[in-house]
């Protein structure tokens, strides 16, 4: 079993059994993966609050052949976002965070971009005191990074531009459709709002963050890339519904 280091995020944390804990990490050099932290609930672990969720981490783990579920040897942390848990809203997004990467992005897949956009966003929540910039920045890029971003500017179905009234989307959607081909109960999204979508996104979100006060519609463009994710993922997000009260 060789022993490697890596950089990781602490994507989510499982109890096994009465004194052990599965990690769900997200490693800079090996993708996301599932690690058992042997005796981590003990009163006096040798982990300590090392693997508390979303906590960026330096850690060493024996990857042992044909398993998918590999072993910590010993973790060290890196950076804390421990003191987010004082904002109510900032904690739930933060989850919203952990709970997409832990569900969307595939197993052992190495993605540099990805790492360093959730590193990003969590440093902008933890700096900053809004939410809705770093999530929207989060959802752009998780879809788009995926692979699946969708035309902003045409109908899906039949081809149509867009303009300036937009889109509609409804639930299951992955893309926007026009007036005329929409479904019922759709939502719409304006075709300003996507616009700042495509000019404010590609912009690093420290810069977005610090050059200009937040626009509106950000939530309305949100709404629609957490559709797209919920789609992908093929499960309801526990944490979008608890952000639609409180984000």
């Amino acid at each position: 079993m060789p022993l490697r280091e890596t950089e990781a995020i602490v994507l989510r944390t499982y109890r096994l059994g009465e004194a052990d804990k599965i990690a769900s990490l997200f490693t800079r050099q090996m993708g996301r993966l599932r690690a058992v932290a042997r005796g981590a609930q003990r009163t006096k672990s040798r982990y300590g609050g090392t693997l508390e969720p979303l906590s960026y981490v330096r850690l060493w783990i024996f990857e042992r052949e044909n398993r998918d579920l590999l072993q910590l040897n010993s973790v060290e942390i890196i950076e804390s976002f421990f003191n987010m848990q004082k904002d109510y809203r900032v904690q739930l997004a933060a989850q919203y965070v952990s709970e997409v990467g832990d569900r969307l992005l595939p197993e052992r897949e190495v993605n540099e971009r990805t790492f360093r956009l959730i590193l990003a966003v969590l440093r902008a929540l933890k700096t900053s005191s809004e939410v809705n910039r770093p999530l929207l920045y989060f959802d752009y890029w998780m879809v788009r990074l995926g692979g699946f971003l969708p035309a902003f500017d045409a109908c899906s179905s039949c081809g149509r531009a867009l303009g300036d009234e937009g889109g509609y989307y409804a639930c299951g959607s992955e893309s926007l459709l026009c007036r005329d081909c929409r479904p019922p109960n759709s939502l719409r999204v304006s075709g300003d709002i996507m616009a700042m979508v495509k000019s404010a996104c590609l912009k690093p979100l420290d810069k977005w963050l610090a050059e200009e006060k937040a626009p509106p519609g950000c939530r309305e463009a949100s709404h629609f890339f957490e559709e797209i994710i919920e789609s992908h993922t093929e499960k309801r997000l526990v944490t979008r519904a608890m952000m639609e009260e409180e984000v």
